[in-house]
């Protein structure tokens, strides 16, 4: 499946539910667990699936949205992608930050609250200025959690049942890409997917 590290659920787990054995249908359902995953992320204002960020132009992972970051006068930083799987690199006014060592030893380094995605210095603050702090992470989830995962096969299953192949009466909308692929448009939010999605709402739209 193309664009992989986004997808909440399987193809395999998908055809299940579906109940549906043969491979005709594989490239519209890939499409609608493409569409359904990023239309959770953009519900949620944040990516779900694990991936990494970097500061970095050269990196294939480079993202200054979420890589380079204002420091805001206080001892803890947000990071704008949680929970945090890794934190590889900080630097602050370009000066590279080394973790804490182990015990927490008061006054060096940084420590991380992985599930928050909080970077705490163990001394000093994070000085106020615009995009002088960098971090180099990998976040979100790495296994999806079970609920989440759920309500991404939900949202492609009905999307698939009413589409054309699915005979639906309805129908979706689609749209070829220039690499000659179909791009699925997504309907609204199951009542049910909607209520799981607020579970896992950025902070910042709370």
């Amino acid at each position: 499946m193309t664009e992989a590290n986004i997808a909440l659920t399987t193809l395999a787990t998908l055809k299940a539910y579906l109940q549906i054995a043969g491979d005709q249908n594989d490239a519209l359902l890939e499409s609608l667990i493409l569409a359904v995953s990023a239309q959770f992320a953009a519900h949620c204002g944040r990516n779900l699936a694990a991936r990494s960020y970097s500061p970095d132009p050269a990196s294939p992972d480079f993202d200054p949205g979420n890589a380079v970051l204002d420091g805001n006068g206080y001892p803890d930083l947000l990071l704008p992608q949680y929970p945090v799987v890794s934190l590889d690199a900080l630097t602050v006014d370009g000066q590279a930050l080394d973790p804490a060592p182990l015990g927490g030893q008061a006054g060096a380094g940084w420590l991380l609250d992985r599930a928050a995605g909080v970077v705490s210095l163990g001394q000093g603050v994070f000085p106020r200025g615009r995009a002088n702090v960098t971090a180099a992470y990998r976040a979100g989830f790495a296994a999806m959690p079970a609920d989440l995962a759920q309500a991404a096969c939900e949202q492609a299953a009905v999307r698939f049942q009413e589409s054309a192949a699915g005979q639906g009466r309805l129908g979706i909308s689609a749209r070829t890409l220039a690499d000659g692929s179909l791009s699925y448009a997504t309907g609204p939010l199951l009542p049910q997917v909607a209520a799981v999605l607020e579970r896992y709402r950025s902070r910042s739209l709370l």
